[in-house]
């Protein structure tokens, strides 16, 4: 439909998106367009030029706009339903019994077999996104998260999706979803793989989505195009995070209201392979886009000691055997790198891929992210945060400074032990080699805690 068009679709969401932006009956649902029905109450319908955001010689620009204007249709209902508080979330109704209302007040969440939450929020924003995508690609092939299972078994909640995202049916829902696993029908050799390929992440963080937006839970809207396994589009739409490079406030002001904050919170990282990456709004024409850049690399600004972590909130994920701590004593300084609790001083804790956004405007300098041993890393958690950092002048590599492989399919090689990203140059061969020191050192300490054989 084009940006002009879904500019109306953004600014008439966002008008309302404290309240209700969904279809309030199921006449107005079954429209064979959402954004037609939200758009009847809009007066005028502004031009496509008004929102030319990106430069016109920008690398694969027709397929950035299309996957821009699918990001921004899923951040703006997500934006919408995100809770307003975590207090919120854990008095909303199970999706066991939800009622059908898509408030912020309540929405719907179960449990995967991982034990990690997925709510309405992932399968509206994977159903927009992939439903966009194909019916501009019908060739491109998709990886995503989500599967449409358990929605089959909970027509309360499938039918909350089809409210919230304006599709045919309950049935193009769980369609638009599952193009998400057309990856399974490839072959172990990779000869049926199509050249293009699309990696989604619907809601990265689902548990900062779920802290609340007052509370500041980051999350982000995370899409690459992968290129015969290379990723040369990337899109990170962070819908709770502040637009100003030098704004850390994830916590909401006292008097901030979704009214008031639109200018201020919200924003979309675009990078493009060789075109540089920018910083748009989520509404398009209310800010100009701006070209970021990383933390120069030559110290002028920040020096390696002083070097800032931008960390996960969950602990046991990111860092499962808590290596940070030492990487920082080493960068930092023994003695001044951890606080009385032992947290990192310099360091910022954000979920999801919002830290390559973080990073890649100049935020913060180094990214690690250390998983279970044995972990296998999805693709649709590191492919669009890849392009971003890297289009900014940073870097992404594996713990061993090795480049990393996204040819293989849904996930990376097992070889992958953690990912590593920094504003590059010598900043990210000294994180590289603090982690191979700190993980030399507890080698050594595990070895003398072996009991001796007798």
């Amino acid at each position: 439909a084009g940006i002009g068009i879904f500019a109306a679709f953004t600014r008439n969401a966002l008008a309302s998106r404290a309240g209700n932006i969904m279809h309030t009956s199921s006449s107005s649902a079954t429209s064979s367009s959402s954004s037609s029905c939200l758009l009847s109450s809009s007066s005028s319908t502004p031009d496509d030029s008004d929102f030319d955001e990106l430069p016109g010689n920008y690398p694969r620009r027709d397929d950035v706009l299309i996957a821009l204007s699918a990001v921004r249709k899923a951040c703006v209902v997500t934006q919408a339903i995100q809770p307003t508080s975590s207090a919120d979330y854990a008095n909303s109704p199970s999706s066991s019994n939800a009622s059908g209302s898509s408030s912020s007040q309540q929405i719907a969440t179960v449990t995967k077999a991982d034990l990690s939450p997925v709510t309405l929020g992932d399968y509206s924003a994977q159903a927009l996104v992939l439903r966009h995508l194909h019916h501009a690609f019908p060739k491109d092939s998709f990886i995503a998260e989500e599967s449409s299972g358990a929605l089959k078994e909970d027509e309360d909640l499938a039918n909350q999706i089809w409210k919230t995202t304006g599709l045919s049916s309950t049935e193009d829902v769980m369609e638009s979803i599952d193009l998400g696993k057309m990856y399974e029908q490839w072959d172990d050799h990779g000869t049926s793989r199509p050249e293009r390929v699309w990696t989604l992440d619907p809601i990265d963080g689902t548990k900062g989505f779920l802290r609340g937006k007052r509370s500041g839970g980051q999350y982000c809207v995370a899409l690459a195009l992968l290129e015969n396994g290379v990723p040369t589009i990337g899109i990170l739409g962070c819908p709770n995070l502040p637009m100003s490079p030098n704004d850390d406030r994830y916590l909401w002001d006292e008097n901030e209201t979704d009214d008031n904050n639109q200018n201020s919170r919200g924003c979309i990282f675009v990078a493009s392979q060789g075109g540089g990456c920018y910083q748009l709004p989520i509404t398009p024409g209310i800010l100009p886009a701006k070209r970021v850049h990383v933390t120069p690399q030559d110290e002028s600004v920040v020096d390696i000691q002083n070097a800032r972590f931008c960390i996960g909130v969950e602990k046991g994920f990111g860092d499962f055997l808590g290596q940070m701590p030492g990487i920082a004593k080493i960068i930092h300084g023994e003695d001044v790198a951890l606080d009385k609790d032992g947290e990192i001083i310099k360091s910022c804790r954000i979920d999801s891929q919002a830290k390559y956004g973080v990073l890649a405007r100049g935020g913060g300098e180094f990214y690690v992210r250390l998983p279970k041993p044995g972990y296998q890393e999805w693709i649709w958690d590191q492919a669009a945060g890849c392009v971003v950092i890297t289009e900014a002048g940073g870097k992404m590599t594996d713990v061993d400074g090795d480049d990393i492989d996204f040819s293989r399919g849904a996930k990376l090689s097992t070889k992958v032990r953690g990912v590593l990203g920094s504003n590059g140059g010598k900043f990210h061969h000294a994180l590289v080699q603090a982690y191979q020191q700190q993980e030399s050192v507890r080698a050594k300490e595990n070895t003398k805690n072996v009991p001796s054989k007798l």
